[in-house]
């Protein structure tokens, strides 16, 4: 299941993930505000609290969140994934250098620094 989270910017993509996450749920709530950020605004600032792990991501919903990445490639400004799994935010570091924008890993109990660095100001 995907919901998107309150109390964020309106630059801000932001959403949590829990259990089993559809192709169907992931269009809907998260590429469908993505769009939104990106058709207003230019460019993304995206985070994602996930509460599962990638496991439990159809391979649909992987698509769709791959598909989603390249389109907007350029305009991604900052990434901050949440996550419990150190490999996750381990991977998520190491692909900063190496993708438009910059992309942080944080653990739950970080979750307060991640939205207040996700929310920083878009650049000009």
């Amino acid at each position: 299941m995907v919901a998107l989270l309150p109390d964020y910017p309106p630059h801000v993509a932001a959403y949590r993930a829990s259990g089993s996450v559809s192709q169907e749920e992931y269009q809907q709530v998260v590429m469908q505000r993505v769009e939104q950020v990106a058709d207003i605004y230019g460019k993304i600032n995206f985070l994602v609290l996930l509460d599962t792990d990638f496991s439990n991501y159809s391979i649909g919903a992987l698509l769709k969140y791959l598909y989603i990445s390249f389109r907007h490639f350029f305009k991604w400004e900052r990434m901050a994934i949440v996550s419990e799994e150190a490999w996750v935010r381990r991977a998520y570091d190491m692909l900063s250098p190496l993708v438009h924008g910059e992309v942080r890993g944080f653990k739950h109990e970080e979750l307060a620094e991640a939205k207040q660095w996700v929310s920083g100001p878009l650049k000009t």
